[in-house]
């Protein structure tokens, strides 16, 4: 079944709100996360219900400030790599809305996507250690053991990240291969 371009055009529009409002919750998530860690109701203390990977909330609360902005800046690169990603995402969604399906810009946009989400996804695997690694050492818990965590999710978006990244690499051939054919006609 397919459909039409204005329905097309309509879900890359909700498509592209979906991922601005992805994108502004993640990087909440990470101030708060990092900012506040835990919240004062009242006269009892509530942690906030939300987990960074690698790093326990009430860890975090023990932490002072600088030492809780030492730790969020192992994200960075991440968050960088991934508001890059889907800045490139939201451009070829506005393409899509455009109608200009195929067009080289389109294709490079849908590349670039996918090969930026694949760094951030490695670079949060890396942080999320880094992460750990930095608590285990400011708690003073040298004895303590890392251990490497790699689910079978992260390693589906990866393998998800490298196929699309390779399927925008077949439509930019493809795309080179029909303005070559045109010049001959």
């Amino acid at each position: 079944m397919t459909q039409s371009p204005s329905a097309v055009r309509r879900l890359s529009r909700w498509i592209r709100y979906g991922a601005v409002f992805f994108i502004a919750c993640v990087l909440a998530i990470y101030a708060v996360s990092f900012l506040l860690p835990e919240v004062s109701h009242g006269h009892r203390h509530v942690a906030l219900a939300l987990h960074l990977a690698g790093v326990p909330m009430n860890v975090l609360a023990s932490l002072s400030t600088t030492e809780r902005l030492l730790i969020a800046a192992a994200s960075i690169p991440y968050l960088a790599v991934l508001a890059w990603a889907f800045y490139r995402l939201t451009r070829m969604l506005r393409k899509f809305e455009a109608g200009r399906f195929f067009e080289r810009e389109t294709v490079s946009d849908l590349r670039a996507f996918s090969g930026l989400l694949l760094i951030a996804k490695l670079l949060a695997l890396i942080a999320m250690h880094v992460r750990s690694a930095m608590v285990v050492h400011l708690l003073g818990h040298h004895h303590v053991r890392l251990a490497v965590n790699l689910s079978s999710d992260d390693l589906a978006i990866l393998l998800l990240c490298a196929l699309f990244f390779a399927i925008a690499g077949m439509m930019e051939e493809g795309r080179r291969l029909a303005e070559e054919n045109r010049e001959f006609v």
